[in-house]
């Protein structure tokens, strides 16, 4: 069993309860708050607490780390972790320039430990039967691709370290970086940026709407993301036909549903998928790599694309009055 500790309490990582690990033990957990840490230790059966991340990262009996922290604290620590042997997954995005992820990727390289940047959503079976229907052709060549994540960000009750722009907030961020991996994951070729227009900006400049054209290959897709309205879903368009997928992106513990169509056969079909936990299928996912010395799916490397393409955007968006 990989023993993982988690630097901080941040609500993310509550997530990765409730279902039985494989691979993974959670050992401890470290917070700035040591009453915060123990709280959390204490709901959770976690058998160890530390005063500081540092302390954590210095044990000798923690094999790993997952780091929910602020974006603009994920190179910092990832440096710390690898230097003391300690394999990483850190949340998306993975560091707040390309820059930072060169060197956690060569730090990590240089200590030979796992880096992997967490996506839950990849974890969900009902993703997977998409691309599946990608890939062995029951669309035909994909065409279109529209996505679309958005929330109220004022229904939320912790989103501060959303709105902070030096701690690498803004909705490209926070989920267009969603919809930029989920053309990875679908295997499609390297998108190419059209044009981005980047709305409703704070005056301190955190982007709250951006919507992006990108052509990967021979597909348009279409990707909004924000903090100002109310959104879930894709459609992945083909040839041949169609599949519809609503709600499902975020963590949320429920049944999942997508909606095919197979044009040329006049074949509709509404699949049911019941509901699983992401995160503990995410996190033994890691112990596994880990435990076999093998490269995530979403390792540095693909980090590294994530982070070029949301550059690219904020280089080339347009920002209208």
């Amino acid at each position: 069993m990989i023993r993982i500790g988690i630097l901080g309490t941040a609500s993310i990582a509550r997530l990765f309860f409730g279902a039985p690990l494989v691979h993974a033990r959670i050992e401890g957990i470290a917070s700035r708050d040591v009453n915060r840490a123990m709280e959390f230790a204490r709901h959770y059966n976690i058998p160890r607490v530390f005063k500081s991340y540092d302390a954590l990262i210095a044990d000798p009996e923690i094999d790993a780390v997952y780091i929910p922290l602020p974006q603009h604290l994920h190179c910092d620590y990832t440096v710390k972790a690898a230097g003391a042997g300690k394999h990483v997954l850190v949340e998306k995005p993975a560091a707040t320039s390309t820059a930072e992820i060169e060197r956690m990727i060569a730090v990590c390289r240089q200590h030979d430990v796992v880096l992997m940047e967490a996506f839950m959503y990849r974890f969900k079976t009902i993703h997977h039967r998409v691309r599946s229907l990608v890939q062995d052709g029951t669309l035909g060549e994909v065409r279109y691709l529209d996505f679309s994540w958005s929330f109220n960000i004022r229904k939320l009750v912790r989103s501060a370290f959303r709105l902070d722009r030096m701690a690498g907030g803004g909705a490209i961020n926070d989920l267009g970086i969603y919809g930029i991996d989920f053309l990875h994951f679908l295997g499609l070729p390297d998108p190419v940026l059209i044009n981005a227009t980047i709305m409703h900006e704070t005056p301190a400049g955190v982007d709250m709407f951006t919507h992006m054209t990108w052509q990967a290959g021979p597909t348009f897709a279409s990707i909004t993301c924000g903090f100002t309205c109310d959104a879930n879903y894709y459609t992945v368009c083909g040839e041949m036909g169609s599949v519809t997928v609503p709600g499902s992106l975020s963590g949320r513990i429920r049944e999942n549903i997508l909606h095919l169509h197979v044009l040329h056969k006049d074949h509709r079909a509404d699949e049911i998928f019941p509901p699983e936990n992401p995160y503990v299928k995410e996190l033994d996912y890691f112990a596994e790599c880990v435990e076999q010395g093998r490269e995530p799916e979403t390792g540095g490397a693909n980090a590294l694309r994530n982070l070029r393409l949301i550059e690219t955007v904020r280089a080339h968006g347009q920002h209208p009055a």
